[in-house]
């Protein structure tokens, strides 16, 4: 009998704002003006937070770009997600400690069975007892992390949600199949040679802890 905790980490989509300044009649000198400033402001910031978005195709860096407040906003949102993430992982690390030695037991006990059957053997009434008490402590210790198990659950849907803004915000003006990674680099972070290193996006995996 084995337990199984999977952690499933919803798969996530991009999301990016978009705007645009309408320059009419008279007005259109003060409104150029308002927002060559404005963006001039976005630039500022985005070169204060240091974060990057580095879009990669077939493991070839294709552009290099600041995320803007918004998107380091959401990131932060993810990171922050993340960490939760971690900390209700910690009782279920626990539990699989716990259950590892009688998981173990399982297993031996197990094989002993499977050597007797094939030997044609009646299976030892002992050997029967000591895989019924080791199956259910296994199941007592799994019913005892129930609540860790469900609300780690119940937040995967929740970090979905936050990763799938992240993703909605820097994908929006990227043309389709123009990219296959993204990665996002922080401040102090170097670049790594390996394209796969830092990945926050992938075709085939999704969403990914840098």
């Amino acid at each position: 009998m084995q337990t199984k905790i999977q952690r499933q980490i919803p798969t996530h989509h991009f999301h990016r704002f978009t705007f645009a300044i309408l320059l009419l009649g008279s007005c259109s000198l003060v409104l150029a003006s308002q927002q060559a400033t404005a963006e001039q402001a976005i630039a500022k910031q985005s070169m204060a937070t240091g974060h990057k978005l580095q879009v990669l195709k077939d493991c070839k860096l294709q552009s290099e770009r600041d995320l803007t407040p918004a998107e380091v906003s959401a990131w932060q949102d993810v990171k922050k997600a993340e960490l939760k993430m971690d900390q209700l992982q910690i009782p279920l690390d626990q539990m699989s400690k716990a259950l590892q030695p009688h998981q173990d037991k399982m297993e031996q006990l197990s094989a002993e069975l499977e050597q007797q059957t094939k030997s044609h053997r009646i299976p030892d009434d002992e050997l029967l007892e000591q895989t019924r008490m080791t199956a259910e402590r296994i199941e007592d210790i799994t019913d005892s992390y129930q609540g860790d198990i469900d609300a780690i659950s119940s937040y995967g849907d929740h970090i979905g949600q936050v990763a799938k803004v992240f993703e909605q915000q820097v994908t929006a003006q990227l043309p389709a199949g123009s990219y296959d990674q993204l990665r996002v680099v922080t401040p102090g972070d170097k670049t790594a040679a390996d394209c796969n290193s830092g990945m926050f996006f992938s075709k085939s995996l999704r969403f990914n802890k840098s």
